[in-house]
């Protein structure tokens, strides 16, 4: 609605995955550069943890854009509520495009052939899991861990990245098994002050727009209310913009922020 008024070339504080926004805030980089490690040295496992709204999922989604390059396929999950059995069957459909079988046997034996045809091609198989914390069958975390058997004598066949909120990091530390296939972990923090000031003008820059449209004032009070969670920031700074559209001006004062974060609840 509002694009027009700035000449934009997209909306800039929308909450998809847009791989093209993504912020390289020195915890989403580190983040990032560390489960690139996990990916690019065919290890087991790698999770990632943080608050809800932090960027866990672009982080993923850059992950894949990145490493489709590379030669690896990927299996996203976006919702593993799911059996084990049903969570088998997501993963193989995502890695081949096709339908699955019905029995368990014959799932686990379509997911072997796809990593063996996968590795003799040169490429490597990742699963990413997205929302682990909602997995709540240890029979899940038992089959995932499962999947990771399947390995020659020098590398896994498969990359698995478990991501989720804070409660995930407590039941993988429960599960001592699967815990110890585990390469690295890190926890995602929100931005800091700085951090979000450049991340409201990145996304702006993406969007088309060079320059910062918020005052000092504004950008104090996206902080404040958001907490440096981008999802927040997001939210807050996109309902600001369509304030100052609907009263007919381009710069964002406070008093637009605030209202812009009331009506963001």
């Amino acid at each position: 609605m509002y694009q027009k008024h700035w000449d934009l070339k997209k909306l800039p504080f929308e909450n998809t995955p847009d791989t093209e926004f993504f912020f390289e805030s020195e915890k989403h980089e580190e983040a990032f550069s560390r489960l690139s490690y996990v990916i690019a040295e065919r290890k087991a496992c790698g999770v990632l943890t943080g608050a809800y709204g932090t960027g866990k999922t672009l982080i993923l989604k850059s992950l894949e854009s990145d490493f489709r390059k590379k030669g690896c396929v990927f299996s996203f999950v976006q919702n593993p509520r799911l059996d084990d059995l049903g969570l088998l069957k997501i993963i193989l459909h995502n890695l081949t495009g096709y339908s699955v079988p019905k029995q368990k046997e014959d799932v686990l034996m379509g997911i072997e052939r796809f990593l063996k045809d996968t590795m003799q091609d040169g490429k490597h198989a990742v699963v990413a899991i997205d929302e682990a914390q909602l997995i709540n069958d240890e029979s899940v975390f038992e089959e995932l861990r499962l999947l990771l058997n399947f390995q020659t004598e020098t590398r896994f066949m498969l990359t698995l990245l478990l991501s989720g909120q804070p409660e995930l990091k407590e039941k993988l530390d429960a599960n001592k098994q699967f815990s110890q296939r585990v390469t690295l972990s890190y926890h995602l923090k929100p931005l800091d002050f700085a951090e979000t000031r450049n991340y409201v003008l990145h996304r702006l820059e993406i969007a088309g727009l060079r320059g910062n449209i918020f005052d000092d004032k504004a950008m104090d009070l996206i902080y404040a209310r958001s907490g440096g969670i981008p999802r927040w920031i997001n939210n807050i700074a996109g309902m600001s913009m369509l304030a100052a559209y609907s009263k007919g001006v381009k710069s964002i004062t406070e008093d637009l922020v605030a209202e812009g974060a009331e009506s963001s609840r």
